[in-house]
């Protein structure tokens, strides 16, 4: 068990290099020497060695065993965040301009978006990069609006494809394409005897989609039913765009979607497209990077195709 030196906290005068600070960062948010040396890819003693050179420096156990576990210490967490952005500003003052080559690079990004997202680019985001930077590698997070700002701080997100309606003032957006909004219902549905009004839209038990649990895209939609007086009925709640329309196609119920979901579905399960009876906002969806990133030439690059993926969705 770790035990500090009673004087040390008065009488320390660290001597930290960086590399000992990025395994300060990596050990907090990892809790594991064997996932932290695993991920700095270095042997799990040499992380081991830094763990301990740490605690000597900062006069802090930095890791404390809680149950089977390992958490970081408050004082480790503070110094972790104070440390992040010196590490980031270090990063892009030691790369030299002008390096990126999209052929040659082996780089990894990391998106976050919903199923839409993915059914909307991801396809032809693959295909562009597989033709002009074939090492390149992504990897994709479901949508969380609750975390796209920590993760992008931290750097697990490179970049967030989705509807995010008032991003905070350190996220950058561009707006890529619009989607109408439809309703659909299975074929032979009860419903479609009558014209659908919105008392009936109303009245009828509506599927819900709340990507990450955040209930944006809903949100728009019950602002405006409520403008009317109106409330929906939402007898089922899902994290997912792609899995609705099965739902809708074996129950009486209805969903509000972006139009092409609807299109495409509607041509493979027993569905039925209905115009909404109420005016809706389309639904927009924008990329958003965080400053950090905003002028690095890997990021920009990754931004240029998801714009050229996005055009052709939009065109279908």
């Amino acid at each position: 068990m770790y035990k500090a030196d009673s004087q040390s906290n008065s009488k320390l005068t660290p001597q930290v290099d960086l590399n000992l600070l990025r395994y300060l960062t990596v050990l907090v948010q990892e809790c594991s020497v064997s996932r932290a040396a695993e991920r700095v890819d270095i042997t799990q003693p040499a992380m081991s060695a830094a763990l301990k050179r740490l605690r000597t420096a900062f006069g802090d156990p930095i890791l404390v065993r809680s149950g089977q576990a390992m958490v970081a210490t408050p004082r480790a967490e503070e110094m972790a965040a104070t440390v992040k952005p010196l590490l980031h500003s270090v990063d892009k003052l030691s790369r030299p301009a002008l390096n990126f080559e999209p052929k040659l690079s082996r780089l990894d990004f990391t998106l976050m978006g919903s199923d839409y997202v993915q059914y909307a680019i991801l396809g032809k985001l693959c295909q562009i990069i597989a033709i002009e930077a074939p090492g390149i590698s992504i990897s994709q997070r479901p949508a969380n609006p609750n975390k796209v700002v920590t993760w992008m701080e931290s750097g697990q997100v490179d970049l967030g494809i989705g509807y995010l309606p008032m991003p905070p003032e350190n996220l950058h957006a561009r707006p890529l394409f619009q989607d109408e909004q439809v309703c659909i219902v299975r074929k032979n549905h009860p419903a479609l005897k009558h014209r659908l009004t919105t008392e009936l839209y109303a009245e009828l038990v509506h599927v819900a989609v709340s990507p990450g649990g955040a209930g944006l895209y809903g949100t728009r939609i019950d602002q405006v039913l409520s403008s009317h007086g109106i409330r929906r009925r939402i007898g089922l709640t899902l994290p997912s765009f792609l899995a609705l329309p099965y739902v809708v196609s074996q129950t009486d119920y209805l969903a509000t979607v972006p139009s092409r979901i609807a299109k495409h579905f509607a041509q493979k399960l027993e569905l039925q497209i209905i115009t909404s009876p109420i005016q809706l906002p389309a639904f927009e969806i924008s990329m958003f990077w965080h400053e950090r990133v905003h002028t690095d030439l890997a990021n920009v690059w990754l931004r240029q195709k998801v714009v050229k993926a996005s055009a052709f969705f939009s065109r279908s």
